[in-house]
């Protein structure tokens, strides 16, 4: 519908001589026969691309209207354009005041129009519109391809024929480039193109779909709406643990060669490293021929599977798994160049070996490594020191600070390291390197999305679609909750992002917790609900004015809820029934759904009109505080910094880490100006 696109126009316009009035007939005449003729006739085409990102000029002149910059087009955002320009000018009277930003030129008998790029406003999306995705057994999915799961040739063939060789990857991607053509026509060969390599292009068109440039989106939906009428990823899941209980012969090498095809699926990439390290000792308690093999190999990802299935997997009294295999992958990692293999491979073997001699060559990467492993490493570091960083051991946000960084922690270890036992130490993991981040769409476009950026700080997921989610959370058969506060529902997905569930919470939920035993919470704007796993409702508390605004689950399972009164925001307990408490708490004033994040069982971080604050709730003490404007959400991590996101900083909003003495070590902001992070937790 017309009325649903956003015209930015720019009329370009200078004052001209007498003959004004004849030229105005002339062109609202020609507006109004050809506004007539587009309006009976355009229509919506199944390859109609979405916005172009360049201007549209057009020319009007006594003889018709010409396309100055765009000849011969077919493409329906064109013709809309050129309808929208003519209408606008026929329905402005000749000396009438045109609306600001918009100007005339008349010049040689010709009517400029030029016009910025049109955006089409998305369709709504709405997940009750949607039926919910079945939940399949790994059985039920392989049924969906004909295959047998104890047929362990079948099961091979069919992953090798989804296998990919290095120069038809590059030939693929090649192609997906092209959907973003300035040819319409070349834009149109590039998905037949890529449609020809069937099911093997689905992992590539899942992640062109994170690709800036929309048309190049639009392309690659459209490819999958017509490859991909199964979970392509869940099969392929599911080919690989039948692979795995079968072993028929050549499983490891196929395995192999699949990796580079499975980069883009990080489920499928986890099924197949638990299967190489299930495959990687022969029935003779030797190391598999294939993956000693693929510690040379040339693509960076088989190298990396290699070392880790031969490292992990051993008896928990054995710490060097496969003796004959050792020596060959301690000296593999030790020659490795590839950043992301090399510290991958060193972590492992530390962690499982409990040599002390990685840990300097760990140590020794931190200036090169990407923020999300320098988090990870950090937090094993604290562990180790008790806690405490050494002086000028605290993490950087440029080279030059983690080269001291790196300097600080080789001298605590050459120090304090010989009294450590390795070997005794049990890592407990507080952070894997996982950012996840919530974004809403400032447009009202029902396009906010939930996206998880991986330890390089790329995305590995996204979940989109979604009217203003406030909180997210993962159950432990690694399903999605996300609370979709403005159509008042949680809704399920699965690790393939798709919707399985919606369930209807009365009046806009905004906060999510699962318990150890699956159990779900949720606090909405009137009522605080309990659920089984089975989302059987266990317990509800309700308030019928309507008036909370902020609440969070506490350590020791109560939860605090926060209202606003005239003085401030007050807060109340429930107790582990839900039934409320008479302890109450006083906070700066907070506007609706700001977050409250308990740091341990007495401190929680507040995010209040102009500050996040910490308070001691055992002795409502104010213990610190950051001035900022209008904090969304705050998370203490387990360094000491704090992660703080900031809907409103311009120009798109921020996240920000910030260190104890106020310094920003890291920084995060949206690409698209159409969405603002509100919510963001490392994981």
């Amino acid at each position: 519908m017309i009325e649903d696109d956003v015209l930015m126009p720019k009329i370009l316009a200078s004052d001209s001589p007498g003959g004004l009035a004849m030229r105005w007939g002339l062109v609202r005449w020609w507006a109004v026969a050809l506004g007539w003729v587009m309006t009976c006739t355009l229509s919506a085409r199944e390859n109609s691309p979405p916005p172009r990102n360049d201007p549209l000029r057009v020319v009007a002149t006594q003889s018709g209207v010409k396309q100055q910059n765009r000849p011969q087009t077919k493409e329906e955002d064109d013709r809309v354009a050129i309808l929208l320009a003519l209408r606008l000018l026929a329905d402005r009277p000749n000396g009438q005041v045109l609306p600001p930003g918009v100007r005339v030129q008349i010049a040689n008998g010709e009517q400029i129009v030029e016009l910025a790029p049109i955006q089409r406003r998305p369709p709504l999306n709405d997940p009750a519109d949607s039926p919910a995705a079945e939940v399949l057994s790994d059985e039920q999915l392989l049924s969906r391809v004909q295959l047998d799961p104890k047929d362990g040739k079948g099961l091979l063939e069919y992953l090798r024929n989804r296998t990919l060789k290095e120069n038809e990857l590059n030939q693929l991607d090649h192609w997906i480039q092209q959907f973003g053509a300035d040819s319409f026509e070349e834009r149109l060969r590039a998905v037949k193109e890529v449609e020809r390599y069937g099911a093997a292009a689905i992992g590539r068109l899942k992640a062109t779909l994170k690709h800036t440039d929309p048309e190049v989106r639009y392309r690659a939906q459209q490819a999958l709406q017509r490859l991909e009428t199964i979970p392509q990823g869940q099969v392929l899941a599911a080919v690989v643990r039948a692979l795995q209980q079968q072993k028929p012969p050549g499983t490891v090498p196929a395995l192999l060669e699949f990796l580079p095809s499975a980069t883009d699926d990080d489920n499928v990439l986890s099924v197949i490293r638990q299967a190489l390290i299930s495959l990687a000792a022969t029935p003779d308690g030797q190391a598999e021929p294939a993956l000693l093999a693929a510690l040379q190999d040339r693509h960076p990802i088989r190298r990396s599977m290699a070392m880790i299935a031969l490292i992990e997997g051993g008896p928990a009294n054995r710490r060097i798994r496969l003796p004959d295999a050792y020596p060959q992958v301690r000296d593999a990692v030790r020659r490795e160049k590839d950043i992301e293999v090399k510290y991958t491979a060193l972590w492992t073997l530390l962690l499982t070996t409990r040599e002390s001699e990685y840990l300097p060559e760990l140590l020794a990467l931190i200036p090169d490594l990407p923020r999300g492993h320098l988090w990870q490493l950090e937090d094993l570091l604290l562990q180790l020191s008790g806690g405490k960083h050494p002086p000028n051991g605290r993490f950087g946000k440029d080279p030059q600070s983690l080269t001291k960084t790196r300097d600080a922690w080789l001298q605590w270890w050459k120090e304090q390291g010989q009294q450590l036992s390795l070997a005794d130490f049990r890592y407990q993991p507080r952070i894997r390197g996982v950012t996840e981040i919530i974004e809403i769409d400032i447009r009202g476009y029902s396009q906010g999305r939930v996206v998880s950026l991986g330890a390089d700080l790329k995305e590995k997921w996204s979940i989109t679609g979604l009217n203003y989610p406030c909180d997210m959370k993962r159950l432990s058969n690694g399903q999605i909750l996300v609370a979709d506060t403005n159509t008042s529902r949680v809704l399920v997905f699965d690790a393939d992002g798709r919707q399985i569930r919606a369930q209807f919470i009365n009046q806009q939920p905004f906060a999510i917790y699962v318990l150890p035993n699956d159990d779900i919470q949720i606090i909405a704007r009137n009522n605080v609900y309990l659920f089984d796993k089975q989302w059987k409702q266990k317990a509800i508390y309700s308030r019928p004015a309507f008036d909370i605004i902020s609440g969070c689950r506490l350590p020791n399972g109560e939860t605090l809820l926060v209202r606003n009164v005239a003085q401030g925001s007050t807060g109340f307990r429930l107790d582990l029934q839900l039934k409320e408490l008479r302890d109450t708490h006083s906070f700066a004033r907070m506007n609706h759904m700001q977050s409250i994040e308990p740091i341990d069982e007495e401190r929680v971080l507040v995010c209040e009109y102009n500050r996040v604050a910490e308070y001691n709730l055992k002795t409502g003490k104010l213990v610190w505080s950051y001035n900022c404007n209008n904090p969304n959400s705050a998370q203490r991590l387990p360094n000491g910094n704090t992660l703080i996101t900031l809907m409103n900083d311009p120009p798109n909003g921020r996240i920000i880490e910030l260190a104890p003495d106020g310094e920003i070590v890291w920084e995060y902001q949206s690409k698209d100006p159409a969405l603002r992070p509100v919510r963001a937790w490392r994981r």
